[in-house]
């Protein structure tokens, strides 16, 4: 979702929960009231089109396969030692050939293939896989490690499941949000000049209205100062020549 959306919608949850803890301020024969009904309304529809959700997903499932290259890369490591007694082993674990998402998992469904039992497996092949796990615990990892990395596989899985309903959602709701915001917008806008009413007296009260209400701005990058003109010499010759005379 656009980080500015992300920032409007902030504002609107912040304003609405200043309003019910300072509801008794509004005066009853104004349309603050309304005002809030209809943001609350707006708030609600914008939370179920996404429009609130920030980008956390991408993060955490970069997050979780980071930890699952780092737990291949180990595999990879003692399958290259062990090839030393048993020539070949180390090429059922190779590392992945590029660092991306996609050959992680490829690479991690590979290991699993060489460890995992299936219901075709004959009894001598059952056999090699359970020597192939006992080498890794051999040298020090966990005896769970095929379990452990299901479970990752599985994670990674969730959030990418959850980042792309949310990327979804937000596709197709971008003319419905647009106009969302700016209903939302319109209605913050009427309870600031309320409450600037009501607070003409209070600073303290309406610095809080501020605070809750405002927009956050967007990260921006400090401009690289312009260059000094080059010197032309001029004063150090002037300066020369005094000196001379």
């Amino acid at each position: 979702m656009e980080q500015k959306i992300i920032r409007e919608c902030d504002s609107f949850g912040r304003s609405l929960v200043f309003c019910k803890t300072n509801s008794n301020d509004i005066p009853a024969t104004s349309k603050g009231a309304a005002y809030v009904s209809n943001l609350t309304g707006i708030n609600t529809q914008l939370v179920n089109a996404g429009a609130t959700q920030k980008p956390v997903t991408v993060t955490a499932q970069n997050a979780l396969i980071l930890a699952l290259d780092k737990n291949l890369d180990a595999m990879a490591t003692i399958a290259i030692a062990y090839n030393a007694d048993v020539p070949g082993f180390a090429d059922a674990f190779p590392r992945p050939a590029h660092f991306n998402p996609g050959e992680v998992l490829r690479t991690a469904n590979i290991y699993l293939a060489a460890l995992v039992p299936t219901a075709t497996d004959d009894a001598a092949t059952v056999a090699a896989k359970a020597a192939r796990v006992q080498v890794f615990v051999d040298h020090a990892l966990s005896a769970t490690l095929v379990a452990d990395l299901q479970a990752q596989l599985k994670a990674i899985g969730t959030v990418s499941g959850t980042h792309e309903q949310s990327r979804e959602q937000g596709v197709l709701s971008t003319a419905q949000i647009a106009g969302l915001v700016r209903d939302g917008r319109k209605q913050r806008n009427y309870l600031d000049a309320i409450f600037r009413a009501v607070y003409a007296n209070n600073p303290e009260k309406l610095a809080a209205w501020i605070s809750a209400s405002h927009v956050e701005h967007g990260p921006h990058h400090a401009s690289t100062p312009a260059s000094a003109p080059p010197s032309t010499g001029t004063t150090a010759t002037k300066a020369a020549d005094a000196t001379t005379k």
